[in-house]
């Protein structure tokens, strides 16, 4: 279902047609003539193109072609996707870009020429006899001539993401932020610190927005600035809000990405901490937990409705994890001070630290470093299924950590916003930034175009689908308990596993849950890998069968990388799981949790099925120790009852009841069996 919202708009200046402004608003998505409403259609302030004759623009329909409209002709060009309309130079045509040709249209939408390129590029220009384009795959500007067609390159000291052309001067949008106003050989005539819809607005004068306020990452008051570019003197008007515009909400293609978890800085953290900078850390978790790194550390988050939240208790609250202990203190909101993932990275910046966010990332099990700020940098990554951390602005904000987890070949990437999403009205106030669609610098496919400060990797092993075969390394692993007992070794099945120390007393303090994807209610081998290294303890094992839940243990100690055996069970897809804690009986011992295969048998009839649930009880729990224990079972049972203690060392051997006095207080399992039944029971004998 398409939701719809109304908001004032901000409105920006786009250049002029005639004697009257050409406007629209930050996200590009309404045309404004004088004050005369164009079109309200996404990208349809983006790019527009003033011809003596005419004024054409961009729009980006949903689940439509993207086209150019006319305001005398109508629609006179469409293609699934493109770049443009651009000037072609001579006033009476235009040129546009689509996959490896950028074209020369005359002003019906007519194609008089190609030129080949080989790439995609979002922004170009052309004097009439050279086009110069922005490769944003290789992050360089290019030129063609378009008499001989032969390629070049302009030599920059800066990254370029757009490029205008006008009376003699390039004015080129930076990676870095800002533009830079050169000839047309790429000498700097003038450098702008920061800004963005920035155009020629006369023939040596420049017009672009800036900040003039913000929280944390959001932008709060904005400024429209026209500067000379011979002297530098500059005239600045304040942005004043427009008539209310209808926004519709953006679909993503689910199969365009991979699933990364979400986390909102400001409501998934806890309600005393205000997160609203918290953009860095924010994102580093969330890749973090891509790769099942944190345990839980489950809070009860009140706003915008009451919810739980996983791990935003990290981003303030001092932790341990692989030995080290966030209690570095960051600066926040209100000149407060907090230690965690946020302490970590800000620290007394106020502002995410680029070196601080790969330190972190490293520390938490992920290869970081800086990559640049190119399109190939980026999808290379994410072609892998590597989550990609990225510093970027936009009209909303002048500094954003984001994650990114897919893109379209049209340049648009798919992200997690752990502010929300920046294309409806109230980013910040909203936890709706999940797999939402920004555009590439440059590019303009009906959505906010970010500026790329800088890429981040955030490497690690993808985790594998949950099979039948559950490890550290698939869906379906589930560590639980405080992460600074958790140690991380490379042994185990797949040369990773993780370890703990055993406890001797209840309950358990570390847990591990493995889930299998089980494709038929069936009799399963379950077998666990036990470690070369930090495997001592006996390990108590529960087996959640068709029936219930059923109990093994193994003395780890006494196996050294291999499959044990837990036994068969029967059991069901929608309840099939087993489950260890670190509680054995015995404290101090080393007890490894890695890998659980689960393998179907050949089939026989359900053994269960014979007997009721009921059927398999006993008659008190707890029992004291000078009372008979007895067993109720079914009236034709004539299998053995083996009772274990803790330890999984056998204890008795019985029919139906234990002698008074045989047990001494502790904590005991009953395995039940007869031919193909396997039942288990934990009971307690008290004093």
């Amino acid at each position: 279902m398409l939701l719809f919202f109304i908001l004032a708009a901000l409105r920006v200046s786009v250049g002029f047609h005639g004697d009257l402004p050409v406007s629209t608003d930050f996200s590009g998505s309404i045309l404004v003539l004088g004050n005369e409403h164009i079109s309200s259609e996404p990208g349809s302030g983006g790019n527009v193109l003033s011809t003596p004759e005419d004024l054409f623009w961009k729009e980006c329909p949903p689940g439509e072609f993207q086209r150019i409209m006319s305001r005398e002709r109508g629609e006179v060009f469409s293609r699934e996707y493109f770049s443009g309309p651009f000037s072609n130079g001579t006033g009476n045509g235009m040129i546009v870009s689509v996959p490896g040709e950028i074209l020369k249209l005359d002003l019906d939408g007519t194609v008089q020429s190609s030129f080949f390129t080989g790439e995609y590029p979002g922004s170009l220009c052309s004097d009439g006899e050279t086009i110069w384009f922005v490769s944003s795959e290789y992050g360089i500007l290019k030129t063609i001539n378009t008499i001989t067609g032969n390629t070049g390159t302009v030599d920059l000291i800066f990254t370029p993401v757009t490029v205008q052309y006008e009376n003699g001067f390039l004015l080129i949008g930076r990676a870095d932020g800002g533009y830079s106003v050169t000839n047309k050989t790429g000498e700097e005539l003038l450098c702008i610190s920061e800004g963005f819809c920035g155009h020629f607005s006369g023939s040596s004068a420049i017009t672009f927005t800036r900040y003039t306020e913000n929280n944390g990452c959001e932008a709060l008051a904005w400024e429209t600035v026209t500067i000379d570019i011979h002297t530098g003197s500059e005239t600045v008007e304040q942005v004043q809000p427009g008539p209310g515009i209808m926004y519709e909400e953006p679909q993503d293609d689910p199969s365009a990405h991979f699933d990364v978890p979400y986390m909102h800085q400001r409501w998934d953290t806890p309600d005393w901490f205000d997160g609203s900078w918290s953009c860095g850390p924010t994102s580093c978790m969330m890749a973090s937990q891509y790769y099942n790194r944190l345990t839980p550390d489950s809070i009860w988050c009140s706003y915008p409705s009451g919810h739980w939240s996983e791990w935003g208790n990290y981003i303030p609250t001092e932790y341990t994890f692989l030995g080290y202990t966030y209690d570095i203190l960051g600066k926040s909101p209100g000149e407060v001070w907090v230690p965690g993932a946020h302490g970590f990275i800000y620290r007394d910046y106020g502002g995410a630290g680029w070196e601080a966010m790969t330190w972190w990332m490293d520390q938490h099990g992920l290869d970081s470093y800086q990559l640049g700020t190119t399109w190939n940098a980026c999808t290379s990554e994410l072609n892998s299924s590597w989550t990609v951390v990225a510093s970027t602005t936009s009209p909303y904000t002048p500094g954003h950590i984001l994650l990114f987890n897919g893109y379209y070949d049209n340049h648009s990437v798919i992200c997690n916003d752990s502010y929300g999403n920046q294309n409806l009205p109230g980013w910040g106030t909203l936890p709706n930034g999940k797999d939402v669609v920004y555009d590439w610098p440059g590019y303009n496919n009906g959505n906010v175009e970010l500026g790329i400060s800088q890429l981040f990797s955030a490497r690690s092993e993808i985790l594998s689908p949950a099979g039948e075969l559950i490890d550290d390394r698939t869906l379906g692993y589930r560590k639980l308990g405080p992460c600074q007992y958790w140690h991380e070794q490379e042994t185990g099945y797949n040369g990773y596993s993780w370890w703990t120390y055993s406890t001797g007393a209840l309950p358990d303090t570390c847990i591990v849950e493995w889930i299998p994807e089980l494709a038929v209610e069936e009799n399963y081998l379950i077998e666990t890998f036990i470690p070369s290294s930090h495997a001592t303890a006996t390990g108590i094992y529960h087996i959640s069968t068709a029936s219930g839940w059923e109990t093994a243990s193994v003395n780890q100690g006494a196996y050294s990388n291999q499959w044990v055996s837990l036994g068969t069970f029967f059991l069901s897809p929608s309840s099939a799981a087993v489950r260890m804690g670190d509680y054995t009986g015995t404290q101090s011992q080393y007890i490894s949790f890695d890998a659980v295969r689960f393998t179907q048998q050949t089939s026989v009839e359900n053994p269960f099925h014979a007997f009721e649930p009921g059927s398999y009880a006993i008659s008190q729990n707890p029992v004291h120790a000078g009372s008979p224990l007895i067993f109720i079972l079914p009236e034709c049972f004539q299998g053995t009852v083996r009772i274990f203690d803790i330890a999984g060392r056998l204890a008795a051997e019985t029919g139906t009841s234990v002698v008074p006095g045989i047990l001494p207080a502790g904590i005991y399992h009953a395995l039940i069996s007869e031919g193909n039944i396997r039942h288990s029971m934990r009971f307690t004998v008290i004093e």
